[in-house]
Protein backbone atom coordinates (compact mmCIF):
# COMPACT_ATOMS: atom_id res chain seq x y z
CA UNK A 1 0.00 0.00 0.00
CA UNK A 2 1.41 2.96 -0.99
CA UNK A 3 0.57 6.13 1.02
CA UNK A 4 1.07 9.00 -0.52
CA UNK A 5 0.96 12.76 1.80
CA UNK A 6 -1.12 15.02 0.77
CA UNK A 7 -0.04 18.57 1.67
CA UNK A 8 -2.85 21.37 2.14
CA UNK A 9 -1.80 24.99 2.12
CA UNK A 10 -3.73 27.53 4.28
CA UNK A 11 -3.10 30.58 6.01
CA UNK A 12 -2.36 30.07 9.58
CA UNK A 13 -4.56 31.92 12.44
CA UNK A 14 -1.11 34.04 13.21
CA UNK A 15 -1.78 35.49 9.42
CA UNK A 16 -5.10 36.27 9.63
CA UNK A 17 -4.88 37.97 12.60
CA UNK A 18 -2.09 40.18 10.76
CA UNK A 19 -4.40 41.04 7.91
CA UNK A 20 -7.43 41.95 10.35
CA UNK A 21 -4.98 44.36 12.20
CA UNK A 22 -3.55 46.33 9.43
CA UNK A 23 -6.86 46.52 7.37
CA UNK A 24 -8.06 48.05 10.71
CA UNK A 25 -5.11 50.06 11.50
CA UNK A 26 -5.73 51.67 7.72
CA UNK A 27 -9.32 52.24 7.96
CA UNK A 28 -8.42 53.98 11.52
CA UNK A 29 -6.25 56.65 8.99
CA UNK A 30 -8.68 56.58 6.02
CA UNK A 31 -11.72 57.71 8.09
CA UNK A 32 -11.46 60.92 9.47
CA UNK A 33 -9.47 61.84 6.19
CA UNK A 34 -12.51 61.11 4.43
CA UNK A 35 -15.21 62.88 6.87
CA UNK A 36 -12.08 66.02 6.31
CA UNK A 37 -12.79 65.57 2.93
CA UNK A 38 -16.65 65.83 2.80
CA UNK A 39 -16.68 68.55 5.28
CA UNK A 40 -14.10 70.58 3.09
CA UNK A 41 -15.83 69.48 -0.68
CA UNK A 42 -19.27 70.87 1.52
CA UNK A 43 -17.68 74.44 2.55
CA UNK A 44 -16.71 74.54 -1.40
CA UNK A 45 -20.09 74.22 -2.82
CA UNK A 46 -21.30 76.24 0.25
CA UNK A 47 -19.07 78.88 -1.32
CA UNK A 48 -20.36 78.46 -5.01
CA UNK A 49 -24.05 79.17 -3.50
CA UNK A 50 -23.04 82.13 -1.83
CA UNK A 51 -20.98 83.02 -4.68
CA UNK A 52 -24.17 82.65 -7.15
CA UNK A 53 -26.30 85.01 -5.04
CA UNK A 54 -23.12 87.64 -4.97
CA UNK A 55 -23.05 87.09 -9.06
CA UNK A 56 -27.01 87.60 -8.88
CA UNK A 57 -27.00 91.19 -7.37
CA UNK A 58 -24.03 91.81 -9.33
CA UNK A 59 -26.51 91.54 -12.57
CA UNK A 60 -29.50 92.99 -10.97
CA UNK A 61 -27.43 96.27 -10.26
CA UNK A 62 -26.38 96.01 -13.91
CA UNK A 63 -30.13 95.73 -14.91
CA UNK A 64 -31.18 98.18 -12.43
CA UNK A 65 -28.45 100.41 -12.12
CA UNK A 66 -28.90 100.09 -8.04
CA UNK A 67 -28.25 97.48 -5.84
CA UNK A 68 -31.71 95.61 -4.75
CA UNK A 69 -32.24 95.21 -0.62
CA UNK A 70 -30.25 98.71 0.02
CA UNK A 71 -32.80 100.90 1.79
CA UNK A 72 -30.69 104.24 1.31
CA UNK A 73 -30.74 105.09 4.91
CA UNK A 74 -27.16 102.74 6.06
CA UNK A 75 -24.12 104.74 6.80
CA UNK A 76 -22.02 101.45 5.17
CA UNK A 77 -22.62 98.59 4.85
CA UNK A 78 -26.42 96.81 4.44
CA UNK A 79 -26.03 93.49 6.41
CA UNK A 80 -28.90 90.81 4.91
CA UNK A 81 -29.87 87.61 6.19
CA UNK A 82 -31.75 85.69 4.09
CA UNK A 83 -35.17 85.13 6.15
CA UNK A 84 -37.63 86.12 3.75
CA UNK A 85 -39.05 85.61 0.87
CA UNK A 86 -37.99 88.89 -0.59
CA UNK A 87 -34.94 88.01 -1.56
CA UNK A 88 -35.90 84.56 -3.29
CA UNK A 89 -38.59 86.70 -5.22
CA UNK A 90 -36.39 89.63 -5.68
CA UNK A 91 -33.65 87.21 -7.69
CA UNK A 92 -35.68 84.87 -9.77
CA UNK A 93 -38.62 86.87 -10.60
CA UNK A 94 -41.24 84.59 -9.47
CA UNK A 95 -42.81 83.91 -6.21
CA UNK A 96 -42.79 80.34 -4.29
CA UNK A 97 -45.61 79.19 -6.41
CA UNK A 98 -43.70 79.61 -9.92
CA UNK A 99 -45.55 82.55 -10.62
CA UNK A 100 -43.90 85.56 -12.38
CA UNK A 101 -43.95 88.70 -9.84
CA UNK A 102 -41.85 92.14 -9.72
CA UNK A 103 -40.70 92.72 -6.29
CA UNK A 104 -37.96 94.32 -4.56
CA UNK A 105 -37.74 96.12 -7.79
CA UNK A 106 -37.24 93.86 -10.27
CA UNK A 107 -39.78 95.36 -12.52
CA UNK A 108 -39.26 93.14 -15.88
CA UNK A 109 -39.67 90.11 -13.79
CA UNK A 110 -35.95 89.20 -14.85
CA UNK A 111 -34.45 85.78 -13.44
CA UNK A 112 -31.23 86.60 -11.92
CA UNK A 113 -30.77 83.03 -9.71
CA UNK A 114 -32.69 80.12 -10.11
CA UNK A 115 -33.09 78.27 -6.95
CA UNK A 116 -32.40 74.81 -6.76
CA UNK A 117 -33.82 72.67 -3.63
CA UNK A 118 -30.35 72.01 -2.72
CA UNK A 119 -30.14 75.64 -1.22
CA UNK A 120 -33.29 75.37 1.08
CA UNK A 121 -33.17 74.14 4.61
CA UNK A 122 -34.50 70.79 5.66
CA UNK A 123 -36.66 70.35 8.51
CA UNK A 124 -36.02 66.98 10.59
CA UNK A 125 -38.10 64.88 8.46
CA UNK A 126 -35.64 65.58 5.98
CA UNK A 127 -38.45 67.78 4.06
CA UNK A 128 -37.38 70.87 2.28
CA UNK A 129 -38.61 74.51 4.10
CA UNK A 130 -39.29 76.54 0.91
CA UNK A 131 -38.86 80.06 2.24
CA UNK A 132 -35.70 79.26 4.42
CA UNK A 133 -32.38 79.34 2.46
CA UNK A 134 -29.41 77.39 4.04
CA UNK A 135 -26.21 76.09 2.80
CA UNK A 136 -25.00 72.55 2.44
CA UNK A 137 -24.71 72.02 6.49
CA UNK A 138 -28.20 72.95 6.78
CA UNK A 139 -27.11 76.42 8.64
CA UNK A 140 -29.37 79.35 7.83
CA UNK A 141 -26.86 82.23 9.11
CA UNK A 142 -25.95 83.19 5.99
CA UNK A 143 -25.36 87.11 5.51
CA UNK A 144 -24.95 88.79 2.54
CA UNK A 145 -22.91 92.58 2.52
CA UNK A 146 -23.90 94.92 0.02
CA UNK A 147 -22.46 98.45 -0.15
CA UNK A 148 -24.60 100.78 0.82
CA UNK A 149 -23.15 104.18 0.89
CA UNK A 150 -21.64 103.67 -2.60
CA UNK A 151 -17.59 104.23 -1.59
CA UNK A 152 -16.71 100.91 -3.05
CA UNK A 153 -15.92 99.44 0.69
CA UNK A 154 -17.27 96.66 2.88
CA UNK A 155 -16.63 96.74 6.27
CA UNK A 156 -17.92 93.45 7.52
CA UNK A 157 -17.79 92.33 11.78
CA UNK A 158 -14.55 91.79 13.03
CA UNK A 159 -13.01 92.06 9.49
CA UNK A 160 -11.15 95.04 8.20
CA UNK A 161 -12.74 97.26 5.14
CA UNK A 162 -12.72 95.03 1.60
CA UNK A 163 -12.59 96.72 -1.08
CA UNK A 164 -15.72 95.10 -3.21
CA UNK A 165 -19.17 96.33 -3.27
CA UNK A 166 -21.04 92.92 -2.15
CA UNK A 167 -19.57 89.98 -0.30
CA UNK A 168 -21.26 87.01 1.76
CA UNK A 169 -20.43 84.74 4.31
CA UNK A 170 -22.05 82.15 6.77
CA UNK A 171 -21.78 82.38 10.54
CA UNK A 172 -20.68 79.19 12.44
CA UNK A 173 -23.93 76.96 13.78
CA UNK A 174 -22.88 74.96 17.23
CA UNK A 175 -25.82 73.26 17.29
CA UNK A 176 -25.66 71.58 14.01
CA UNK A 177 -22.11 71.61 13.85
CA UNK A 178 -21.85 73.97 10.82
CA UNK A 179 -18.23 75.94 10.48
CA UNK A 180 -18.14 79.42 9.56
CA UNK A 181 -16.68 80.41 6.04
CA UNK A 182 -16.18 83.87 3.82
CA UNK A 183 -15.58 84.80 0.05
CA UNK A 184 -13.42 86.82 0.85
CA UNK A 185 -10.80 84.40 2.68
Amino acid sequence: MNKTLRKTSAFTLIELLMVIAIIGILAGILIPTVGSVRKQANIAASKAQLSNYVNAIGLFKSEYKYYPFVTGTVDETEDLGLTSDTFMETLSGRDSSGDRISTGGNRRMIGFHSFSESEFQRDDSDLVVPDQLADRFNNVNIKILIDGDGDGFITPTGASALRMPVTAYVEADAVLGAPDYTLWD
